[in-house]
């Protein structure tokens, strides 16, 4: 049957939060973890409302006989690595039946706004219970980036492992800022490298060892720390997430993970210490869920949090235009 693509407006954002909340049940069919508030078509209509109300947002939508079947909307930022263009999770639906073509389309629609607006960086996140709709990106060019997951610590079997090695296992404190701040370019030059090659610029280090240090004291964290004397050997931290509206992923009582090992103190089992450490605190702290994401082209992180029993529940897509595009048309 026909279809009409058109522009997505405010009057679209019931029937949009309806197709939204259908496909939150279609997932968490599959992973169980996803916070289960986004089955109420309201609450998904005001995370698409949400999405829709930032001033850079626009997207299209795809009728037929009246009725919104499947719509796509997304956003402008400016990035170390050039403008892009994003949808969120929020940001895409395709009534169940209906041929994931309808977005590719949408998308067409999309990424010529975005390139006339100098986006050519483009990102799609995208549910991971979804394989037609995937492929359907994976047609149009684009490559999968990032994995965001996530752990059930309710029902995880923590091991206990022994401390192998001169080190022990102990929290930041106030005091320790410095310690953390020579850990902080650790996962940036890591990244930097193959087969990542994401560049860590010079200018950004002092911020990033500013931010690093402050989590010493930050409440709002808890750092382990493996240390041998006065040698910080790596840490790992954690963070209690707080709900958002427009969030898909994170449940209540869901906690944040990063870590980051010194290079020469990897293969040592430094790293599977601290973070079966840090998740058995943090269960006993009351969280039920862990949060964390990787570059998928980070083959260290990529290979190792699986292990641990993270789950991608979603990921990132990317895809770079030639900027050449916008003026030679021939």
């Amino acid at each position: 049957m026909r279809h009409e693509l058109i522009p997505f407006t405010e009057s679209h954002l019931p029937s949009a939060g309806t197709l939204l909340a259908a496909r939150h049940a279609r997932d968490r069919a599959a992973f169980p973890e996803l916070p289960a508030r986004f089955e109420d078509a309201k609450v998904a209509t005001k995370a698409v409302e949400t999405l829709f109300s930032k001033k850079s947002a626009f997207g299209f939508a795809a009728i037929q006989d009246g009725e919104l079947i499947a719509y796509l909307i997304g956003e402008t930022a400016s990035q170390d690595w050039g403008r892009s263009g994003y949808v969120y999770l929020p940001g895409y639906g395709l009534a169940e039946g209906h041929d994931p073509e309808l977005l590719q389309d949408l998308y067409a629609l999309v990424g010529e706004e975005w390139n006339r607006r100098g986006c050519f960086q483009h990102y799609a996140y995208l549910s991971a219970n979804v394989p037609d709709i995937i492929d359907a990106w994976f047609s149009l060019g684009f490559g999968r980036e990032r994995a965001d997951a996530l752990l059930d610590l309710r029902t995880l079997n923590i091991p206990k492992l022994k401390v192998a090695g001169d080190f022990e296992i102990r929290q930041a404190v106030k005091g320790d800022n410095a310690r953390l701040a020579e850990l902080s370019p650790i996962i940036g030059r890591h990244q930097a490298g193959a087969p990542r090659w994401h560049p860590l610029l010079p200018e950004n280090l002092p911020e990033l060892a500013e931010g690093w240090a402050e989590l010493a004291e930050d409440p709002e964290w808890k750092v382990w720390m493996a240390v041998n004397g006065n040698e910080t050997l790596g840490a790992v931290g954690f963070k209690n997430y707080v709900e958002a509206d427009d969030d898909l992923i994170i449940s209540p009582k869901t906690t944040s993970h990063t870590a980051a090992i010194k290079e020469s103190f990897r293969g040592k089992g430094i790293g599977s210490v601290l973070t079966w450490h840090g998740l058995e605190q943090s269960r006993k702290d009351g969280a039920e869920f862990c949060f964390t994401s990787w570059q998928t082209a980070n083959l260290l992180a990529a290979r190792t949090w699986p292990r641990f029993g993270f789950k991608p529940v979603a990921h990132r897509f990317a895809r770079t235009i030639n900027p050449m595009s916008a003026w030679a048309r021939g």
